[in-house]
């Protein structure tokens, strides 16, 4: 198989015909904005994402998180009921909702469809199953490696929502119940719709056979030719097949946490979902109720999308309008909104001045050090969190400077970066087409953050100032990514995930094999024979791009062997 970079052209010229299918001359009319079909490509009459606006990206966002939520076709998983309405029963599930979990397409033992023959679409369509390594997880005779219910509850179906991921950066807030777990933690979950699942799965690349070469050769490939491979096929590959997932892949990632009694439940998007805990017997698994005490509701959907003219895929991020508070009150002792449903800021919040509380001085990495953070306490803190985002840093690493005393987390009051004015009015825009349609939809409760629609470059050591907006660059999430070195990332993390830098390693070689066309710079990105230094969710994804998984950290792990839970 010849691995020829495909003609720039030809790239765009497939994106064109992409985009006469699905991008219409004008998205003013409501149903046009309201509609369940997911848009192939970006850009303005076909001329690819590469030429975009951010308008233009971001009203791609916000179609694409509609179709999405459209109700799914009843016995399809990832397939919209075209004819239904968008306000369907609260008992439908959503398109996004049906995708794979990663420990379905990325099973800890045994094959994603079960035993015997794979069936034509590899068992897309098979209800869902979350099978963990027996090794790790018991389960029960019948079903090894799936975890038992803590309860002794039994159950006709599994929920579609499998949390079993921790925020990985401590990340927290709302004051629900916190037995039987995990109280204010946010819990997530990653997903992969039909494309991603089936490449994966017809190559045996969910843990049947290793990637450890098709990896090495395809890291290989984009630091010399600086561009990812052509897209792969969803059949049975030839010798010498490098990895590039097909146009049309696309993972997901969503951010949940327990409801407390006093949020309104109506502007969530609230959802049956399960979560895990590590009990002396090994893992066992709880189903959320219907119970007021254990409602869950959805806080950030972040969607990751290849399309012809994005192999880098097109990074979105949505987050529940709710949930960023001051420490203000009003006259009933609420706390007063950070944002206004668009994402500008209300009164309240243009008085904060310290995004974080103690306040976090942070320094640029340099070609001599990774980046450093310093740690002030301005204002003491309450002994208790109250309702707003918090985060718990990691102090275990000698070169991170310990919390203030008597201080054991980070409160969150504004992000660093705040929402572009285009952005803003494009959320009104959608959330208003919505409200008018669908009164009670919970979905206008829902604001596009950022969106990274094409590379971005930078000069090492300093902040971006680049033709974009900042919120851009950095993606600017606050629930699935609260920490500073998050927030503020380019170049590779450090320190685990605690820092990062714009530079090669020099000591760690072997995470950065030669060649390194941009030492001492460390270009995460490539696309169209030039290199990046990219940030944000696109720069981050970006390490696993340089080094042969295509962006994606699930396949870079493979098997999910045990769920992650906090003790």
């Amino acid at each position: 198989m010849r691995h020829d970079v495909i003609p720039r052209a030809a790239v765009l010229a497939t994106a064109a015909i992409c985009a006469t299918l699905i991008w219409p001359a004008t998205v003013s009319a409501q149903s046009d904005l309201v509609s369940p079909v997911l848009p192939l490509d970006i850009g303005p009459e076909g001329a690819g994402a590469p030429a975009a606006s951010l308008e233009d990206a971001a009203v791609f966002a916000w179609r694409e998180f509609i179709a999405l939520n459209w109700p799914v076709k009843a016995g399809r998983r990832g397939v919209a009921a075209e004819g239904d309405s968008f306000d369907a029963p609260a008992s439908r599930p959503r398109v996004w909702e049906t995708f794979k979990a990663r420990v379905e397409a990325y099973p800890g033992t045994g094959t994603p469809w079960g035993e015997g023959r794979a069936p034509a679409d590899y068992g897309f369509d098979q209800p869902p199953r979350y099978q963990y390594s027996p090794q790790k997880v018991a389960g029960s005779d019948a079903a090894p490696g799936r975890a038992v219910a803590c309860d002794g509850r039994t159950t006709t179906s599994a929920p579609w929502h499998n949390l079993d991921e921790p925020n990985h950066n401590g990340g927290r807030s709302g004051l629900s119940p916190r037995e039987p777990f995990p109280g204010q933690q946010i819990l997530m979950e990653s997903k992969v719709n039909r494309e991603h699942y089936g490449y994966v799965a017809a190559r045996g690349w969910y843990g049947e056979r290793s990637i450890r070469d098709l990896r090495r050769d395809t890291g290989l490939y984009v630091r010399t030719r600086f561009e990812a491979p052509p897209p792969g096929k969803r059949d049975r590959p030839q010798a010498g097949e490098l990895i590039s997932f097909p146009n049309g892949a696309i993972e997901i990632k969503a951010a949940w946490r327990r409801l407390a009694p006093a949020e309104d439940v109506s502007r969530f998007f609230s959802r049956p979902v399960r979560y895990y805990r590590s009990e002396a017997g090994g893992y066992c698994h709880y189903d959320s109720s219907d119970q007021p005490e254990d409602r869950w509701g959805l806080l950030a959907l972040h969607v990751m999308h290849k399309t012809p003219s994005a192999p880098y895929f097109i990074w979105a991020t949505f987050e529940q309008v709710d949930v960023m508070l001051t420490d203000e009150r009003d006259a009933t002792g609420r706390p007063l909104l950070a944002e206004h449903a668009d994402g500008t800021l209300t009164e309240a919040g243009a008085r904060v001045t310290r995004p974080f509380s103690p306040e976090i001085e942070i320094g640029p990495a340099s070609y001599e050090q990774e980046q450093q953070y310093r740690y002030h306490a301005t204002v003491a803190q309450s002994p208790q969190p109250g309702p707003g985002l918090y985060f718990i840093p990691a102090n275990d690493n000698e070169l991170l400077p310990a919390l203030p005393p008597d201080t054991n987390r980070v409160d969150m009051r504004k992000r660093l970066f705040p929402t572009p004015a285009i952005i803003a009015r494009i959320n009104a825009r959608f959330q208003q087409a919505i409200r008018a349609r669908h009164p009670g939809s919970p979905f206008q409760f829902y604001r596009l953050v950022s969106v990274q629609w094409k590379p971005l470059d930078k000069a090492p050591g300093v902040l971006y100032t680049g033709p974009e907006d900042p919120a851009v660059y950095y993606s600017s999430s606050v629930i699935i990514e609260p920490p500073p070195v998050h927030q503020m990332f380019s170049g590779q993390l450090a320190l685990g995930f605690d820092t990062s830098t714009d530079y090669v390693f020099r000591e760690l070689r072997f995470l950065n094999p030669p060649p390194n066309p941009g030492a001492p710079v460390f270009n995460n990105t490539h696309f169209d024979g030039k290199p990046f230094l990219a940030g944000g969710c696109m720069g981050c994804h970006g390490q696993r791009q340089v080094y042969g998984t295509d962006w994606s950290f699930l396949l870079e792990r493979q098997r999910v062997i045990e769920p992650e839970v906090i003790p």
